[in-house]
């Protein structure tokens, strides 16, 4: 029995050690089944950014794009949601095999932006946990998206 404990709690802490991520993996597009939407994550210099690329539904009944109408920067609340950037100061970890930055949540009430852990899961999809202060292991499962395939 006690063996068993240990296998299992071998096997439970052991994935980020099966996933082997390198800094340029997060590169490419990203959806979200969730948010219905696709975020575009590219090289910036020495760190990586994210762009929203698509969004359903992007407009409003009227046909007008909707607006990032929650940015707490009032002259940035008439641009249109699709192009704005959502993760910015994204920089890779290799000791721990993923990225660190900010997450822009353009649909929350405040338009806050968040402190933000990416991993590739051993699935490949990508898992981005946003949080403010200290983050706390197993208490925010995040967001998970699924790699966009080019055709």
């Amino acid at each position: 029995m006690k063996n068993l404990v240990s296998i299992l709690l071998l096997l439970a802490c052991s994935e980020p050690l099966f996933s082997q991520s390198g800094p340029d993996d997060i590169v490419g597009t990203w959806y979200s089944p969730v948010k219905s939407g696709s975020v575009q994550i590219y090289k910036n210099g020495g760190k990586y950014a994210g762009k929203l690329v698509d969004l359903k539904p992007s407009a409003d009944n009227r046909g007008n794009p909707l607006l990032d109408v929650h940015n707490p920067d009032e002259a940035k609340r008439k641009r249109p949601l699709i192009g704005i950037s959502l993760l910015t100061d994204i920089t890779y970890d290799a000791k721990r095999k993923s990225w660190k930055g900010k997450l822009y949540d353009y649909d929350g009430a405040k338009g806050s932006t968040y402190d933000s852990y990416l991993t590739i899961t051993q699935n490949g999809k990508l898992n981005i946990k946003g949080f403010w202060g200290l983050s706390f292991f197993g208490l925010n499962p995040g967001l998970t998206l699924e790699r966009v395939h080019a055709e």
